[in-house]
């Protein structure tokens, strides 16, 4: 039986508006979690909690981990496993209903552990409880099976979209990594048609707290022709970085430990991230100071090096340890600094074309761990609105990055993957 065309517009506003004020709740209750662990939100910082008092900085990451580690150990199923996810709630063949305590209970504890210091991405969080609110909305409204798969899925686009203000990477998240519309088809172009209402008016309700604030404040990008030899260079480099980060990662998604043991494996895990970030105070959290830094001044290469492998070691440690978080922001950080190193490398010095360099790396890098360059083009440029002449660029570098990709790396299924098919993307990702 089909969804009435009364019901349908009623069921996408209404998940657009709350995925909205679910998304701005959630931005609002990071950074109260992030002002009780360390005295003072530190994700708009460029310094990270390098300036905060020296107890806090030890006490605070293993307190969150504490409590998010025995909320999992409580929460999730065992011997071992995850709670149902999004991409099982829409997955085709047989999807699973999401259970709304363990949703809640579960983005709440990845909100702690990310707020608290862990080097992980805060996004999952509002997919998962934007997702639970549309799966509420369809119940309601009677929608068929085949609409409420594309309502779950732009919701949750909606909610990574309404905390980091980017109504179009929301839509191609939704569209490029889970709905997959056929194109030939009327029934595909409603289908993107619905991930972009829903996105654009959950983006617009959350300026109610965010005021329509960029994320990041950034020179206006510019590349000059000698630049564009550099910028081949850095796609040439960050998109197989970023392959392995995604291969990575995948494998440590992968090797959760046992759900008995994450009482003290995710403590255990944040003590070593707190061990980096005494080093490299900007690892902490989901990497949003470390692009505020290199989008702010210049930096030392042998920082920017660090800040690299430091950002890469961090995350690897709390995937390993059984913490659930996001990889979006890690992975846009972790080539913003790839592109900037080049930069420094090639004595690029002006902020606008560093801009350009970091805005590209970043780019590539998630289309890589994501697999879905479309979105990761769109996040890239949202995030920083470094103007109009970075567009062309950024498209046809991360476009360059993943062709090569494709054309080089058919070699094996373990490192190449499918579009949207990033490494690890299991029935528990979320």
């Amino acid at each position: 039986m089909g969804t009435s065309r009364l019901r349908l517009i009623a069921a996408v506003v209404l998940t657009g508006l709350v995925s909205g004020l679910i998304g701005g709740l959630i931005g609002e209750l990071s950074h109260l979690i992030e002002a009780c662990a360390f005295g003072a939100p530190f994700s708009s910082s460029t310094t990270g909690v390098g300036g905060v008092v020296m107890w806090r900085r030890l006490v605070a990451p293993i307190a969150g981990a504490v409590i998010a580690g025995l909320t999992w150990w409580w929460l999730r199923p065992r011997p071992s496993g995850s709670i149902i996810s999004v991409r099982q709630a829409v997955d085709i063949d047989s999807p699973k209903r999401l259970r709304p305590i363990e949703t809640i209970v579960d983005a709440l504890a990845q909100l702690v552990v990310v707020g608290s210091g862990s080097s992980l991405g805060r996004e999952a969080a509002p997919r998962q409880m934007a997702a639970l609110a549309a799966q509420g909305l369809s119940d309601g409204f009677r929608v068929d099976g085949s609409t409420r798969r594309v309502l779950l899925a732009s919701a949750a686009g909606a909610g990574l979209a309404s905390v980091y203000n980017v109504p179009v990477a929301g839509a191609l998240y939704a569209l490029e990594l889970t709905v997959r519309p056929d194109l030939r088809t009327r029934r595909g172009w409603g289908q993107v048609g619905i991930a972009v209402v829903i996105s654009v008016l959950s983006t617009v309700t959350a300026w109610i707290f965010n005021h329509d604030r960029p994320i990041y404040r950034s020179p206006v990008a510019e590349v000059t022709p000698s630049g564009l030899g550099w910028i081949v260079l850095l796609v040439a480099v960050a998109t197989p970085i970023g392959a392995g980060m995604g291969v990575l990662f995948g494998e440590m998604k992968r090797r959760v430990p046992v759900t008995s043991r994450l009482w003290w494996t995710v403590p255990l895990g944040s003590i070593g991230v707190t061990a980096i970030a005494l080093m490299a105070p900007q690892v902490v959290g989901n990497g949003q100071v470390i692009v505020n830094l290199v989008l702010a001044h210049p930096v030392a290469p042998a920082t920017l090096a660090i800040l690299l492998v430091g950002k890469i070691l961090a995350t690897t440690v709390a995937l390993r340890s059984g913490a659930a978080g996001g990889l979006l922001t890690p992975s846009l950080a972790s080539g913003a600094l790839i592109g900037t190193l080049i930069a420094a490398a090639a004595g690029i010095d002006s902020p606008s074309q560093v801009t350009m360099m970091a805005i590209v790396g970043a780019g590539c890098v998630l289309s890589m761990t994501q697999r879905a360059p479309l979105f990761a083009v769109a996040f890239a440029l949202e995030l920083t609105r470094a103007g109009a002449l970075g567009v062309p660029v950024v498209v046809v570098a991360v476009l360059l990055g993943w062709a090569g990709f494709v054309l080089i790396g058919k070699r094996g299924p373990g490192f190449h993957g499918g579009i949207g098919r990033a490494p690890g993307n299991t029935s528990g990702s979320r």
